[in-house]
């Protein structure tokens, strides 16, 4: 696939997973225009498509390099000075983003940059800062003590007496402030996020992740009791000024539970949450965020109140659940961005439609269905409310679809092999 040098605007999309796909999708179905997807490495997600042109690039742990390679981008599709035409810059993971943020002023050169800079990012995306932005704001969150590895081992006995006064009970959940250099670690057991049932085991957690060379902090939390089902999203557009714009709320519905997709929706019903809405609203006003979003939340059984874990600088990985509902997020990139602001006046919309956001097979979906959601989930099947991602008419290579057949039908082995009993 070629980029028609008459196409108005270029997306260039960094990542290769399906949220990287999901958006050039978007492009596509909203613009009818290709972007450039850049991946690691070449997967099915990315490959025989007519939606995107892949520009595979190895050494994105290379921030030199990548940046070189990123900026040859601009000057290819762009033009000289980005003049010819102009260029969205974008990210599909964390570490992106904060690639981003880190080269900014030179990439700025050749792309519209729609992300907040390293301050902002730092404040939002480190757990214990954002955490005592909970506080201060009155923003419900799990019990949380914060250990520092770049200092000493921990001592148990001290770590034990500050559990006990936080009130963070065993099994407790342990999870990286910092995921960008979490996800550089390797060590024997790693996880994304890590359940850990004794004080043993968590002195254990904290003394391989320093000997791996992390030298932030970890998290360790209060889990809050319940099944995937308990989990809710929320995700908003800020404007430039500021001003929160748009959100869309989902419930999970179902999990991935492999450990290197731990944590990752498989299943999701778009639907309003009040609460989600004017809680995440609060904290986004406070950090003066611009750009897109994401709250992750527990609803607790305990008190009946969301705990809010963690904000997204980004779209999540499973985003589409917003555009399948009806609001396909490119428009607000290229409106905001691009094209001199948001229509509309400066009211926010709140997205109202159900819909069902899968990547399963519909009988495995239909095996791990919580029970207060099935007749829910049974409705939108019936009424053709539910979509995949991967599943997009325009494309028409048979190799594609094989792919994602085969990808599809794997989920039973994960389910069997990683994911907790129905």
């Amino acid at each position: 696939m070629q980029i028609n040098e008459n196409q108005p605007f270029v997306p260039v999309i960094l990542g290769g997973d399906i949220g990287a796909y999901s958006l050039a999708r978007e492009f596509h179905e909203q613009y009818d225009v290709l972007s450039v997807v850049v991946p690691s490495v070449m997967t099915g997600i990315t490959e025989h498509s007519r939606v995107l042109v892949p520009r595979p690039f190895a050494r994105q742990d290379d921030p030199a390099a990548f940046a070189a390679f990123v900026s040859g981008l601009g000057r290819e599709f762009g033009g000289t000075n980005g003049a010819k035409r102009p260029l969205l810059l974008l990210g599909a993971a964390d570490q992106h983003i904060r690639f981003i943020a880190t080269h900014a002023q030179e990439l700025a050169e050749w792309f519209t940059i729609p992300y907040v800079g390293n301050a902002e990012l730092d404040r939002a995306t480190e757990k214990d800062a954002f955490y005592e932005l909970c506080r201060d704001l009155g923003v419900s969150y799990p019990a949380t003590v914060v250990h520092d590895c770049a200092g000493a081992s921990a001592d148990p006995v001290a770590l034990e007496a500050e559990l006990a006064a936080e009130g963070v009970p065993f099994p407790a959940i342990v999870k990286p402030s910092d995921g960008v250099a979490w996800g550089a670690l390797e060590f024997a057991g790693k996880k994304k996020v890590h359940t850990v049932a004794s004080l043993a085991e968590l002195t254990e957690l904290i003394a391989n992740a320093s000997n791996a060379g992390y030298a932030g902090t970890l998290v360790i939390q209060d889990l809050i009791p319940g099944d995937d089902s308990g989990m809710h999203l929320a995700t908003f557009f800020s404007d430039r000024s500021g001003k929160v714009r748009f959100v869309s709320c989902g419930r999970v519905i179902v999990e991935e539970h492999a450990p290197g997709a731990l944590g990752n929706s498989a299943a999701i019903v778009t639907q309003p949450n009040e609460t989600a809405v004017a809680e995440g609203s609060r904290l986004l006003d406070a950090l003066g965020w611009t750009g897109f979003s994401m709250f992750d939340m527990k609803l607790d059984p305990r008190d009946g109140t969301y705990k809010f874990f963690e904000l997204n600088p980004r779209l999540g990985r499973n985003h589409f659940y917003i555009t399948a509902a009806g609001h396909n997020v490119t428009r607000f990139y290229v409106e905001e961005y691009l094209r001199g602001g948001l229509s509309g006046g400066a009211e926010l919309e709140v997205a109202e439609n159900f819909h069902l956001y899968n990547i399963l097979p519909l009988r495995l979906l239909r095996r791990y269905l919580p029970g207060d959601m099935k007749n829910e989930v049974e409705e939108l099947i019936s009424a053709k409310r539910y979509s995949h991602p991967l599943y997009y008419k325009k494309e028409t290579n048979p190799r594609r679809w094989f792919y994602i057949l085969v990808s599809t039908v794997n989920h039973y082995r994960k389910f069997k092999r990683h994911h907790p009993a129905s």
